[in-house]
């Protein structure tokens, strides 16, 4: 049994981007993310963290140790580390090295990407498709109709999909209008140079598979801490140079077929700060129930709390 029988037999799997996924999904998300950078939660890697170990295990000092003189030494070693890598201040930027639990939640609570893609994945979940209408309504045209499902890069997307090679953030799609909007994320950081001929990849891939359907229309939309400043032509172009710069590496991404879907590729972006902005625009002139309220005033709480929002500011 390969990974993938294994995942699906434990976790089952979706056959089409239209599947509902519940919220709940997105916090099994948030523990898989975890799971797999151990180093968000122990500080560093794994791999460093077992080296350390063994280090100080096989001390010469420790020569003729029962286990438990070890451990304890070990353990002593352990606190020393976390206290000297703890912060008491929110924003300080040291974000590496051993540490505690609090520590840890720190780092991934204001400076971690990843963290915020997880975040989102919850907040999209749950926000109603009358929002979801109107928020993309604003990059690309479709028919309203309310029937929206959202994805987050998780273990469920991936070996339903068995898509290996594309990290995406997070996808909305619907079924009735036939759209599909690819969400990328980015605190303050720039896209990837190869970043919109991989998610034309990833297009291409779920159409073959059968997780969208003809002519559904295609938005890749990034969210950062600032709107991008040079237009599609401009972003393909300069991903196209490198490729070509790179042919044995980028062939895959220089096919006819897949330019074929650069060219109906639509490309926008919003800032954190617009996107707040639109959401108050929505709760002021919509009558959002209570839920709905708390959700979006509580995902703005925790934008506006992260490191590059503060140094924005």
């Amino acid at each position: 049994m390969n990974t993938v029988e294994k995942y699906r037999r434990v976790f089952g799997s979706m056959s089409h981007l239209k599947d509902q996924i519940t919220w709940t999904n997105s916090l099994s998300n948030m523990v898989e993310f975890l799971a797999w950078e151990p180093q968000r939660i122990l500080g560093i890697t794994k791999k460093q963290y077992v080296r350390q170990i063994i280090e100080w295990a096989t001390h010469p000092e420790l020569a003729g140790k029962n286990i438990e003189e070890i451990e304890q030494s070990i353990i002593k070693k352990l606190n020393q580390k976390m206290t000297e890598s703890e912060q008491l201040e929110t924003y300080s930027t040291q974000t590496s090295g051993i540490c505690d639990a609090r520590e840890a939640v720190r780092r991934v609570t204001f400076f971690s990407e990843d963290y915020l893609n997880k975040e989102f994945d919850i907040f999209l979940s749950l926000c109603s498709d009358v929002y979801l209408d109107l928020f993309y309504q604003q990059f690309i045209s479709f028919e309203p109709n309310r029937s929206w499902s959202t994805h987050g890069n998780s273990g469920m997307f991936e070996n339903s999909t068995e898509l290996k090679a594309m990290y995406m953030d997070n996808l909305a799609y619907n079924h009735q209008a036939n759209v599909l909007v690819a969400n990328e994320l980015k605190l303050a950081g720039r896209k990837n140079p190869d970043q919109i001929l991989k998610y034309c990849l990833m297009y291409e891939h779920l159409l073959e598979k059968g997780f969208i359907e003809q002519g559904t229309k295609f938005l890749l939309l990034f969210i950062g801490g600032d709107a991008l400043k040079q237009n599609k032509q401009t972003l393909v172009d300069r991903e196209l140079a490198l490729c070509h710069k790179r042919p044995r590496k980028y062939q895959h991404l220089l096919r006819t077929e897949l330019l074929e879907i650069v060219e109906h590729l639509e490309v926008a972006s919003i800032s954190w700060s617009a996107l707040i902005e639109f959401n108050n625009r929505y709760l002021a002139e919509n009558d959002t129930c209570q839920v709905e309220q708390k959700l979006l005033q509580g995902f703005h709480q925790s934008l506006e709390s992260k490191s590059f929002m503060q140094l924005a500011v």
